[in-house]
């Protein structure tokens, strides 16, 4: 079952209005840092919790206020069959090697490093930030507001694709932006086909989560389960192994999830 839309009371956005509501997330961020920085300086033992609830704050009112520039009531949730979730979570870790490959194909300077360091620390409230804040919160922004409206204005193609340039974009670096470009199709195209937000909210918490324990054991949020490969060759099997996966694993998506029966009502989604 595609996404589909057939509710006059939900309004589409234009690619325009999708930069604008990042463009919001920016400004949002601004005096959100300062008050973060204020309470750090009287906490600073609390950081961890102090950047967990700054990141909620930030989110949270950019939602708000996007909610109600843009008149958008609610999300779109969708069941979804077992199946469909296992497969996707498996192919979120296939897309996570593949892109984490990429990535390290671009050097990484040392003080943008250690900015991801002290960005995120490894303990219960660091985990709550990067595997359930995180993944929850921005589902809910780049695929529960800004897809569901591009959809209903674009072709499925066009809509996915330019969110996840958006999702990539609002990362603000070029190794994050890789990884979210990639995961972001994937997630958006399963958001279309099955109109469940859930799904790119677990198989987010499942990369984030795992990304956060390597992190963990090794004592660097910095480190790649790539880095762990044993040299070129072992890395080109592995990947060559992700990407012969992910086809399949889509093949296998594209067929389980029109096996869902759509509701009667149901009409297709608008194309430009």
């Amino acid at each position: 079952m595609e996404y589909i839309e057939n509710k006059t009371d939900r309004p589409s956005i234009s690619i325009g209005q999708a930069f604008l509501i990042i463009g919001i997330l920016l400004v949002v961020s601004v005096p959100v840092s300062l008050l973060q920085m204020s309470v750090l300086q009287r906490l600073p033992e609390s950081k961890s919790w102090i950047m967990l609830f700054s990141y909620m704050l930030q989110f949270g009112a950019t939602l708000l206020i996007t909610v109600k520039i843009f008149n958008i009531k609610y999300f779109d949730t969708n069941r979804f069959k077992i199946s469909v979730l296992l497969l996707s979570l498996v192919l979120i870790f296939a897309l996570s090697l593949i892109s984490e490959s990429i990535a390290s194909l671009i050097p990484m300077p040392d003080f943008i490093a250690e900015l991801f360091k002290d960005a995120v620390s490894l303990d219960f409230a660091g985990f709550l930030t990067v595997g359930i804040a995180a993944p929850m919160l921005e589902e809910l922004l780049f695929r529960g507001v800004i897809l569901a409206a591009l959809l209903r204005r674009y072709s499925p193609t066009k809509a996915i694709i330019w969110s996840a340039v958006i999702f990539g974009i609002a990362h603000l670096n070029p190794w994050q932006f890789i990884a979210a470009f990639i995961i972001g199709c994937a997630i958006g195209w399963l958001f279309w086909k099955t109109g469940s937000i859930w799904i790119g909210i677990m198989m987010h918490c499942a990369n984030n989560s795992a990304g956060f324990l390597l992190g963990y054991l090794t004592g660097d949020i910095n480190s790649s389960v790539t880095d762990y490969f044993g040299g070129p060759t072992t890395h080109a099997i592995v990947l060559f192994v992700c990407v012969l996966a992910s086809f399949g694993i889509f093949q296998i998506l594209n067929r389980k999830v029109f096996e869902t029966s759509p509701t009667s009502d149901d009409t297709t989604a608008a194309k430009s």
